[in-house]
Order: structure tokens, then C-alpha cells, then sequence
């Protein structure tokens, strides 16, 4: 007697699909396109790339499935689309006008996956803003921790507004270059070619 594969959860096509079980793969696939899909698009708003970067979260999902530790099989199917759409936005050289938006994504996110990725995140985050020359470091933390405006912090250091953006600016710049390397190695790392 054979239970179809539609009666299963997620998590136990998953184990299933650990198991080499294409019909498992399937059901996953029929059951959790269409979300990606709507994800995907309303970020690129591109319906042919779109789809490739669904087929390719699936083709990965795939090849990858005895390597991979999932705990939550919707929300890693999430985050891998994330972590293609602004792969795609890397490589089309788009500005990351949503990089807001994705940090606090991964610093508000539950799952176990995306908890992993913040801790290194604001590891890797913590460890860049030590580097920083001590004044920069300062506004930089005044700034960004502390959430005090241009002119607070020019007040509470004794220094020029000027000299506070032009440091901020310093470091956004030397954030971004670090930003755009970090989201390319987790995306090598998470969703190798």
C-alpha cells in the first residue's frame, strides 16, 4: 500500500526526500512554488528571473539535500530565495535599497538558520567596527547603537556636524564594500554553484 505523499508535512517530506524519494521532492515543489514565486517577484518584479531563481533555490535543494541540517523546510526555502534575489541584485550591480530591510530580517527571524547566519553576521559585524580608527568607531556606535542624530553627536564629542558625517560617510562606504562581501561569501557558502 503506498500513502500518498500529499498527507505528508513538510518536515517529513523532507525525511523523505533525504531518502532520495523524487515524489516527496515533487509534493514539496508543487506545495511551495507558487509562495517563493510571489516572494521573488515582488522583489525583482521580473517574472522570467523570478522563476529561474525558484528553479534554482529547488535544483539546490535538491543536489544539497543529504548535506544540509534543516530544521524548518518553509523558512530555509524563504531564506535561500532571499539570499538569491540580492545574489541577483550583487551581480546586476543594484544598490541594496532593501539591505535594511534583510539585516532585520535576519536579526528579528526565529528559525534556527537564520539565528545561525545573525550570529555570524553581527560577529563579523562587531569584529569590522573594532577595526575602525577610535574616533570613527565612536560616531559610528553613537550613531548605529546608540541612535543619537548628526548633531547630538557633534555635541557630546565637541566636534563639527561636517566632521561627524564625513566619518559616518567613511564608514558606510567601508561597510558596504564589507557588506556586499560578507552576502557573497554566505551565498557561496549557503548556495554553492
Amino acid at each position: 500500500m503506498n500513502i500518498g505523499h500529499s498527507s505528508y508535512t513538510l518536515e517529513e517530506l523532507l525525511l523523505r526526500i533525504k531518502e532520495d524519494d523524487q515524489r516527496a521532492f515533487d509534493e514539496l515543489y508543487t506545495r511551495t512554488w507558487k509562495q517563493l514565486y510571489v516572494k521573488t517577484y515582488s522583489k525583482l518584479k521580473i517574472e522570467d528571473l523570478s522563476k529561474d531563481i525558484v528553479q534554482e533555490v529547488f535544483v539546490d535543494f535538491w543536489n544539497k539535500r543529504h548535506a544540509r541540517d534543516i530544521q524548518n523546510v518553509q523558512a530555509y526555502l524563504m531564506q535561500a530565495v532571499k539570499f538569491k534575489v540580492l545574489d541577483e541584485f550583487r551581480k546586476s550591480r543594484y544598490e541594496f535599497v532593501e539591505l535594511d530591510n534583510f539585516i532585520e530580517q535576519i536579526r528579528d527571524s526565529n528559525d534556527a538558520d537564520s539565528q545561525l547566519i545573525s550570529k555570524e553576521f553581527f560577529t563579523a559585524l562587531k569584529a569590522w567596527t573594532e577595526t575602525l580608527p577610535a574616533k570613527r568607531r565612536e560616531i559610528f556606535k553613537l550613531k548605529y547603537e546608540e541612535g543619537l542624530s548628526n548633531k547630538e553627536i557633534a555635541d557630546r564629542l565637541d566636534v563639527s556636524v561636517k566632521t561627524v558625517q564625513n566619518q559616518l560617510l567613511n564608514s558606510s562606504a567601508e561597510l558596504k564594500v564589507l557588506l556586499r562581501s560578507a552576502l557573497f561569501t554566505h551565498f557561496l557558502f549557503f548556495f554553492g554553484s
